[in-house]
């Protein structure tokens, strides 16, 4: 059976796995994803049947339901983008005399 995942969702799994009890919040920090992002992810992971949510008074974990799964077929890692390289100002080919 073929796991479809995003790379997103591999990310979120491969924490799961290293970090447990978990919160919504505390996952949201260490991925550094905007709330409404993390809640839609998170609804397709629980629809999907990768993780259950436990909402408490003041906190909703996160529990990983396929303890099962072998995560090393899951897509890589993300490649870390890299800063664009600055590259200096083609010269000007201006003709007036502030460039001769």
């Amino acid at each position: 059976m073929s796991i479809q995942v995003t790379a997103l969702e591999a990310r979120i799994l491969r924490i799961l796995v290293d970090w447990y009890p978990i919160t919504v919040e505390e996952l949201r920090d260490e991925l550094n994803l905007r709330k409404d992002v993390l809640e839609r992810t998170l609804h397709s992971m629980a629809v999907k049947g990768f993780i259950e949510l436990e909402p408490l008074s003041d906190k909703t974990y996160i529990r990983l339901r396929a303890t099962g799964m072998d995560l090393s077929k899951l897509a890589p890692e993300g490649k870390k983008r890299r800063k664009p390289e600055k590259r200096e100002p083609a010269p000007s080919e201006d003709d007036s005399i502030m460039y001769r």
